[in-house]
């Protein structure tokens, strides 16, 4: 099968950005991956992380309606324990009217400790079943049947005749266009024993992978494939998406080079390495190498042999297609977008030859 390549805009930036910094530098990483020929572009959603912080990614992605042509948009992902389900519902259906079907939708209950804190709540653990009873009422409202219906967390409902003023009300008609069923939803998945691809082979949503070595790729897919066939749908390798950090240039010591020079080597130097250590999620990439090495001791060479996808055209396609020999295929890598913004032209340029010569060559099982 033929390996499509998306974006995913955490974003990563350092705290010192301001938004309208931020808003513009996904606006141009949308506008650049759309001329190269990416499928899908994804947007993260949070609210008190500093190196990530969009919390309206429905901004980007209602601005990109005009400056854009192909591409695909998603949230991913709404974090729907902090939304009104009622209104997110509406809000979903007609943006997805406006992209005119370039819209997918990703879920999530929000993983964060300091967002859930500032809705409220004082840990996670309180928010998968609020997801669940959120989701349930967003159908209804996407159903476009009448009802009133109040859960244990929200509540919401749908007009009918029975519900009417003293006066007929024409109804807005803000279903995802094309109809629900043509509504992607996808969930995203990190560590190796992650909840969410059991959550999302069960309602046949898609799954996507932040890279954590084989071992979690093909825990990710079992799962997922298994909760699908647990239901009667058919797991399809092409549902599946990858997220990887990536940096193409026109050899492995020029990529290694301006790695280590940009915003991709800032974000784990002061951001992320501290996260894969305190979660375990350098263990599976640590196996793989062979290394002798442990979470702490992982330098910049370990990080751009291993864990970055970094080199030439020519090597990044030898270890897609290593790794995709090892844990199966899969049908779209996610380039994970680091700041850029005083450096530009050797991250686009890496972002276009991606998608022009690294994917269009990529060899996939079967």
């Amino acid at each position: 099968m033929a390996m499509q390549c998306g974006i995913f805009m955490t974003p990563y930036n350092p705290p010192s950005r301001t938004a309208r910094q931020v808003f513009d530098w996904a606006l141009d990483i949308a506008r650049i991956a759309d001329e190269a020929g990416y499928a899908d572009y994804m947007i993260g959603e949070h609210y008190t992380l500093g190196w990530e912080n969009i919390p309206v990614p429905e901004a980007i992605i209602a601005a990109c309606a005009q400056t854009t042509k192909q591409i695909r948009f998603a949230p991913m992902a709404h974090l729907l324990p902090y939304h009104d389900p009622a209104t997110l519902a509406v809000r979903i259906g007609w943006l997805s009217q406006v992209m005119e079907g370039r819209y997918f939708l990703g879920v999530a209950p929000g993983g964060h400790h300091t967002d859930a804190i500032l809705h409220g709540f004082e840990n996670i653990f309180e928010l998968p079943p609020r997801q669940l009873e959120a989701l349930h009422l967003m159908e209804r409202v996407w159903e476009g049947k009448p009802f009133l219906e109040k859960g244990t967390y929200f509540q919401a409902g749908f007009p009918g005749p029975d519900t009417m003023p003293e006066y007929d009300v024409i109804i807005a008609d803000n279903s995802p266009y094309g109809g629900r069923d043509n509504l992607e939803i996808a969930v995203t998945g990190l560590s190796q024993n992650s909840s969410s691809m059991k959550f999302a082979g069960e309602r046949d949503y898609s799954p996507i992978s932040f890279f954590g070595g084989t071992p979690q790729m093909r825990a990710h897919w079992d799962t997922w494939a298994a909760a699908m066939e647990s239901k009667g749908h058919t797991p399809d390798r092409s549902r599946y998406r990858v997220c990887r950090d990536v940096f193409i240039a026109d050899t492995d010591a020029e990529a290694k080079r301006l790695f280590l020079k940009s915003g991709l080597a800032q974000t784990w130097a002061k951001y992320l390495k501290e996260i894969y250590i305190k979660f375990r999620l350098f263990d599976g990439i640590i196996q793989d190498s062979g290394k002798d090495v442990t979470p702490e001791t992982i330098d910049e060479d370990f990080l751009a042999e291993h864990v970055v996808l970094c080199g030439s055209p020519e090597t990044a396609i030898e270890k897609l297609e290593a790794l995709a020999d090892k844990v199966g295929g899969w049908g779209q890598i996610v380039y994970n977008q680091h700041d850029s913004i005083d450096d530009p032209k050797p991250w686009e340029e890496s972002i276009r030859r991606l998608a022009t010569e690294v994917c269009p060559k990529v060899r996939m099982p079967n």
